[in-house]
This record gives C-alpha cells, sequence and structure tokens, in this order.
C-alpha cells in the first residue's frame, strides 16, 4: 500500500489550506480530509498500482517490492470502500471529487485502459489530478461547495499545484525506463531521456514558481514569497548537485537519488506551507502589507 509514499503528495493539501482565509474552515474537517486522501484514498491506489504492475524492480516507496498477494487485493478493496464511503459522509461535493479522482487513479493503471503507456496522456492526468483536481478535492472537503472559486484569482492555486506536479512526475519516473519499457509503457521521461527529463522538471517547477509568486503577489501576502523561497532553497541546492552528477554519468538517475529529491522536496515544500499557514493563523507578518501603506 505504500502509505509512506503519501507524504510526497501532501505539499498540494498544504497549499490548499495554506492559501484560505484564517478562519474560514474548521480544523477538525481539515484533519478528517487530510487522513481520508493520505491514509486511505492515496495507498488504496499505490496498492492498485502494485496490483496491475506487479513490479519486481524499485518502485516510488519500494527499493525491493515483495510479490503481490491476496492479502493486498483484500486490503485495497477495504480502502477503496472505507475511503469512497466516507467521502460521501463528509459532504457530496467531496464525495464526488474522490470518485473522480479514484476513477481517474484506475484508469491510469488498469490493464484495460492503461492510460500509464500513452506518455503525454498520463503526464497531463498524474499533473491534473494530483495536482489541481487535489486543491479542488480539498477545498470541497472543508467548504462542502466550490464557491471559493467565485473569485477569479483563486484558480491561480489549482493551476499551481498542475504545473508542480508537471514538473515533478517526470523526474520520480527517471530511473524507471527499463522496467516501464518491459511492460510497454512509454512514459514522458522515456521520450525525453535523462537529460530532458531534467529540463522538463525545471520548466514545470519555474512555471509553477512563477504561479505560486503572482498568487502571493495578487494577495498582498510579500512574507509568503520570502518564506518559500526560504523553504524550497534545499531542493533547488540538491536538485542542481543530482542534475550535475546525472548529466555526467546517468547512473546516478537511480531510485535512491529520486527518492532523496522527492523526500526533500515534499518535506520542504510542505514545511513552507505549514509556517505560511501557522504565520497566518497568528497574525504575524514579517513585512508591511501593501495595503497598511495606503
Amino acid at each position: 500500500m505504500r502509505i509512506p509514499f503519501s507524504i510526497f503528495l501532501m505539499p498540494v493539501f498544504w497549499l490548499a489550506v495554506a492559501v484560505l482565509p484564517a478562519g474560514s474552515w474548521s480544523v477538525s474537517n481539515g484533519i478528517v480530509v487530510f487522513c481520508l486522501l493520505h491514509l486511505l484514498i492515496y495507498p488504496a491506489s499505490n496498492g492498485y498500482n502494485s496490483l496491475t504492475d506487479r513490479d519486481t524492480t524499485s518502485i516510488g516507496g519500494l527499493e525491493n517490492p515483495p510479490p503481490v498477494n491476496l492479502q493486498l487485493q483484500i486490503l485495497v478493496f477495504i480502502f477503496d470502500l472505507v475511503g469512497l464511503g466516507l467521502s460521501f459522509v463528509v459532504n457530496l461535493y467531496f464525495g464526488f471529487s474522490v470518485c473522480v479522482y479514484w476513477l481517474a487513479s484506475r484508469a491510469y493503471s488498469s490493464p484495460k485502459i492503461r492510460i500509464k503507456k500513452y506518455p503525454f496522456l498520463s503526464w497531463f492526468v498524474v499533473a491534473f489530478f494530483q495536482g489541481g483536481w487535489t486543491v479542488l478535492m480539498v477545498w470541497a472537503g472543508l467548504f462542502g461547495n466550490w464557491d471559493w472559486l467565485s473569485v477569479p484569482y483563486q484558480w491561480i492555486w489549482p493551476a499551481t499545484a498542475l504545473a508542480f506536479l508537471a514538473g515533478t512526475y517526470p523526474i520520480t519516473q527517471i530511473y524507471q525506463h527499463r522496467a516501464d519499457r518491459e511492460r510497454g509503457d512509454i512514459t514522458i521521461s522515456i521520450l525525453a531521456g535523462i537529460r530532458g527529463t531534467f529540463y522538463i522538471s525545471m520548466a514545470g517547477v519555474f512555471i509553477g514558481s512563477a504561479l505560486l509568486v503572482s498568487g502571493f503577489w495578487i494577495a498582498q501576502w510579500p512574507d509568503a514569497i520570502l518564506v518559500m523561497a526560504l523553504a524550497t532553497l534545499p531542493t533547488f541546492l540538491f536538485f542542481s548537485g543530482w542534475m550535475q552528477k546525472c548529466f555526467k554519468n546517468e547512473e546516478n538517475a537511480n531510485f535512491q537519488h529520486t527518492m532523496r529529491f522527492n523526500q526533500i522536496s515534499s518535506i520542504c515544500l510542505s514545511a513552507g506551507f505549514i509556517l505560511l499557514l501557522m504565520l497566518k493563523s497568528w497574525g504575524i507578518y514579517i513585512f508591511l502589507h501593501p495595503l497598511q501603506f495606503t
């Protein structure tokens, strides 16, 4: 089920809640949404992917995956049943959005549909559903509606998440080229090659960062720009060093380096958004906001 792998998807949740006005959502509701997504929905999706792929080589979160068995099938079924059922208990909007996510994740891995084998389609589906759609899922869970989207500039946050996922998804496949080819899955990383994968990742992260800064600037929140710049500095330094190593020797594009990058990136992004959430909740501002000068 690779439950710890859910850590890599946490930044999207923290982005979704960090940009909301302080006090506009219930903390208890946020905890429920967080747990449903990260402890049930995501693990069930990972488990189903393992059932269909039957990996014998390293996959995200597992360097030596064990053989799939009946126990895994039962766990996936239970996690799906409980996760989908409880999502409708939260509210209908959340239940609907989780169902759409569930369908997309199954179509991605299913042997009959197998979106995963189409490089550009799979790239878009993962970026959209694990990025932008997840922001909408979180908001649906917190508010029971999508009225928040009636404010036009709020669409910048789902777009930011989509861009970041479009940049990070190819890099997660950089060590799986041989295994993916053997299954007949031609990923965007295979088409781009090692160097091209890094360039795609840089482009996606650059666009995502530009959208993030734009959103904070429109929201008149310059503190957030400084906080996120400092929070993501370790990720930038590791990525730059790893890229140089891979350009000199492609053997460095391996499982260990990829997982380390994912860990540093997800922890740093999550920490940055959590800090923003705390600063906003406590009413602490590093800079005077532009409105305070008027």
